[in-house]
């Protein structure tokens, strides 16, 4: 008794169908699992630039020329040099 080709086209149509399915299956998953990735390092970067403009802010008030001079004056003591008069006498 032999099998007719019909069945065995239809069982390897059946197995290719069953096949494909997993992989659409796999690749859903993946894409998924991608897309939350995908979100997480887009929330990280969110995270990092605010901290990034925040470190940026802070370095620049902390070398503006009246912190310098804030700090120059409180810690180390020094003052402003005033400038001497100079007159002139035309005799």
């Amino acid at each position: 008794m032999t099998i007719p080709k019909e069945f065995i086209y239809i069982g390897l149509l059946c197995l290719l169908i069953v096949f494909l399915g997993f992989e659409k299956i796999k690749l859903s998953w993946e894409i998924s699992t991608l897309h939350n990735n995908f979100e997480n390092l887009q929330i990280e970067y969110d995270n990092l630039k605010d901290l990034n403009l925040k470190l940026i802010t802070q370095f620049h008030i902390e070398n503006s020329p009246a912190s310098v001079e804030k700090i120059a004056k409180e810690k180390l003591g020094m003052e402003k040099k005033r400038p001497k008069k100079i007159t002139i006498n035309d005799e």
